[in-house]
């Protein structure tokens, strides 16, 4: 697809309809903190000298996101878990925060079965599933997931669900204003790359454009680290492109050496540096040298910084969104559908043949 501005074409070739669920994250946030409103959480949790998300893709980005704002703010240490067997400091005190979006993820289930011997306080975010039931069994909390979609389209919820329940907890500090002011800077947003505005207007289909036969590298750091992730697993399953993540400061201690070879490589990367008002001053230096550097090797890049940012769950948000439309307009114009994950699903079936125990 040539013409991002054909509807009818984009209609034609997005046949499970994933530009509505992106179209929609302003509504899911404001949905789902809503649902926490007035909802309470067991005391024993409050009691918790660690925490502990496990997830997995889609599933893990929301939790790994709110653990990377919180960071600053928590008194207690937050680790996300992508893996089968826990750590080994788990114990009574640690709150379990188990996120599948389906129920079913292996590497959650066989991490929370784990976990639930060793701590009662656990907490279950999905659709319904095993992990659901192994929950209930133990008596977890549960949120249960009422949005149909890819759990990676379900990113509002999934996300907002761990920050509702990290605020209540005292964990992080976010506000309802702040909550209202992210939903209202991303309708915002949505309305100025939209699909019905035109390619010449829209900075999203242009960045799209930039992107065809490229790979996409991601810098973040700060609170857009973990959205450096999102983003690159987007372009991953969405647009179906080979696409990495880099997080500063780190990259600028070995990444940066290897953008000499192969010479061949070098003119198909495209680097997307994640800028953010609340990024550490010197990270703002780092990004700027950066950005420098990619000039005087001619190697082509974008920054991304969103205004207003607003609020840092605001500016979160908004780069979400912005890159999430990025994502599909690409999957577009690789003329892919961008909901089917069908190397991800053949992994999946060939695991089912021998299932965990």
């Amino acid at each position: 697809m040539a013409n991002l501005d054909n509807f009818s074409a984009i209609r034609a070739l997005d046949k499970e309809n994933h530009l509505a669920n992106i179209q929609d994250m302003p509504e899911q946030v404001e949905t789902t903190w809503a649902d926490f409103k007035n909802q309470g959480l067991p005391t024993l949790f409050v009691n918790a000298k660690s925490v502990l998300i496990l997830g997995m893709g889609g599933s893990a980005q929301g939790g790994g996101i709110v653990a990377s704002m919180a960071q600053n703010q928590s008194s207690i240490p937050i680790f996300v878990l992508r893996d089968y067997d826990i750590p080994g400091w788990v114990d009574k005190n640690t709150l379990v925060i188990a996120v599948s979006y389906s129920g079913e993820t292996e590497e959650v289930i066989s991490a929370f079965t784990a976990a639930a011997k060793k701590t009662d306080k656990l907490i279950t975010i999905s659709t319904g599933g095993r992990i659901y039931s192994l929950g209930t069994q133990h008596k977890a909390f549960h949120y249960r997931v009422r949005y149909g979609a890819q759990p990676r389209a379900a990113m509002g919820v999934l996300l907002t669900a761990v920050l509702a329940i990290f605020s209540k907890l005292k964990i992080i500090e976010i506000f309802d204003d702040d909550v209202k002011e992210a939903v209202l800077l991303m309708r915002s947003l949505k309305k100025k790359i939209d699909v019905e505005v035109p390619e010449r207007r829209n900075p999203a289909k242009v960045l799209a454009k930039s992107l065809v036969g490229r790979f996409p590298i991601v810098y973040g750091s700060g609170n857009l680290a973990e959205v450096a992730r999102r983003i690159k697993g987007q372009f991953n399953e969405s647009s179906k492109t080979v696409s990495f993540f880099e997080v500063l400061p780190e990259l600028n201690h070995n990444s940066l050496a290897g953008l000499v070879f192969p010479e061949d490589i070098r003119q198909k990367l495209f680097f997307l540096i994640l800028e953010s008002k609340y990024d550490h001053e010197r990270n703002k230096l780092r990004q700027s040298i950066v950005a420098q550097i990619f000039e005087q090797k001619k190697l082509s890049y974008e920054t991304i910084n969103i205004e207003p940012a607003g609020n840092p769950f605001s500016e979160v948000m908004q780069v979400i969104l912005f890159a999430d439309y990025t994502s599909y307009y690409l999957a577009m114009l690789n003329n892919v559908a961008p909901d089917p994950v069908e190397i991800v699903e053949f992994l999946k079936g060939k695991l089912a043949e021998k299932p965990l125990d």
